[in-house]
């Protein structure tokens, strides 16, 4: 597969150079070499995923062999393929022919006078000639065992304890299953139907209409139609809980791409207003199509920074979803944990105070503001619901229906929390307010 493995290389350096997703990433690359086989596309998309997935392990066995002085004068192809044969042979487990075959196709296509310089390397990497994590303090062991940034690891140890932690990390080395969600908007029977004649999805208890299905190939007809939306559990819970009724003005803050807005409209039965704010454009582009795709009807763009609301009016319900640390989706976005960083994660709930607290400001009285983010740190979470019930006594956190996650800490027992682990699910938290004055 000689296509996939060129669209990988070149997804990998647009990731590097750019600083783009694996999805955007890889799109790109895919067009740049017009590669438009599924198949191939599909066998790139797993080689990126999962290369970028153990990353820092990767480095580290090269760094065994490539010195890092040398690494940084390697092109960005040679070096990402130095990753992905090393991904195949020390992950994976690939057989010597099959990597022989790997390097073969790699001289056609990043061309044999690129790698000659780096052929004893390659040919190390091959034969399993790198060494693995010797004598390391702890924290930089754990980070190359379970591969993600050792102040990560410092941090998830400290908060959550050595073996609750670890079993996090180590979750977040195999991909997340997808879930389903089918749409009300939408011919419920029929989507239902094809849902377990397809998939054989599993029906998620304790919730109506979501399957859990490791076969999203297949449903590409039913999504195309808006009958069937991608959604995880932990995001379809956030819309069960913010419980909008036919009729309610509601308001979607930092909305796009769209999945809750439209949760939203299908438990409303499309009856009602729903005001739906996010900063980004190109978001709000692709917000826009989906709600076609949806049939939802009762949506309203805005595009505005969520800290400095626009509306004039207020609602019943809003729904605050800020940008996060990501840290719950790292299972299935790895190339966000090597993004993040300390420093990212002060600026993110100073952006998530100001943003809950202009949304709070929209609330009516004896309405409902629910706050949820993809995050598993407290810094994102308890932190900020501590510091604005703190400053707004007119609010009180109200217990959730459904209930599916394990409860939040530190005293903060009617909020959830998901944990990869244990709901496999993206890690989430929701705390679910309530405007008493």
């Amino acid at each position: 597969m000689k296509d996939s493995l060129a669209v990988a290389i070149e997804a990998l350096s647009w990731m590097a150079y750019g600083g783009l997703g694996e999805r955007t990433a890889l799109f790109r690359a895919a067009d740049q070499m017009k590669v438009k086989n599924p198949t191939e596309l599909r066998q790139a998309h797993r080689l990126v995923m999962e290369t970028t997935r153990f990353q820092n392990r990767l480095d580290y066995l090269i760094s065994q062999i490539v010195s890092n002085q040398e690494i940084a004068r390697v092109p960005y192809g040679v070096r990402n393929f130095l990753r992905i044969v090393a991904y195949l042979k020390y992950v994976q487990g690939a057989r010597q022919n099959d990597l022989q075959r790997q390097v073969g196709m790699a001289r056609q296509i990043l061309g044999w006078k690129e790698l000659r310089s780096y052929e004893k390397q390659i040919a190390i990497i091959v034969a399993g000639g790198a060494d693995g994590p010797d004598a390391l303090p702890e924290f930089n062991k754990i980070s190359l065992e379970t591969c993600h940034p050792s102040w990560f690891v410092e941090r998830i140890v400290n908060v959550f304890g050595r073996s609750f932690g670890l079993r996090i990390l180590h979750r977040n080395l195999e991909p997340m299953p997808s879930y389903f969600r089918l749409n009300s908007l939408k011919d419920v029977d029929k989507a239902d139907g094809a849902m377990r004649a397809e998939t054989g999805g599993l029906r998620v208890e304790g919730v109506d209409g979501v399957f859990r299905s490791d076969k999203k190939g297949q449903l590409s007809q039913l999504l195309e139609s808006g009958a069937v939306v991608v959604q995880d559990l932990a995001s379809i819970t956030a819309g069960l809980v913010a419980s909008p009724r036919p009729g309610d003005i509601v308001f979607d803050i930092c909305a796009a791409p769209g999945n809750k807005t439209t949760h939203l409209a299908a438990q409303m039965q499309n009856r009602g207003q729903i005001s739906s704010v996010d900063i980004s454009s190109r978001r709000l582009s692709y917000w826009r199509k989906e709600m076609v795709r949806c049939g939802c009807e009762i949506a309203t763009p805005i595009r505005a920074d969520a800290r400095r609301l626009p509306l004039k009016s207020e609602a019943s319900a809003v729904v605050v979803d800020p940008p996060c640390s990501n840290s719950g989706v790292f299972a299935r976005n790895p190339a966000g944990k090597w993004k993040v960083t300390p420093a990212s994660i002060v600026e993110f709930a100073l952006r998530q105070h100001a943003i809950l607290q202009a949304a709070a400001d929209r609330v009516t009285s004896n309405g409902i503001l629910v706050y949820c983010t993809c995050s598993i740190l407290p810094e994102e979470n308890e932190f900020v619901i501590d510091g604005f019930l703190r400053k707004n006594p007119d609010f009180k956190l109200v217990p959730q229906t459904p209930f599916l996650g394990s409860p939040g800490m530190w005293g903060f027992d009617l909020c959830q929390r998901f944990y990869p682990h244990i709901q496999e699910c993206n890690g989430y938290f929701i705390a679910k307010l309530k405007r008493t004055g």
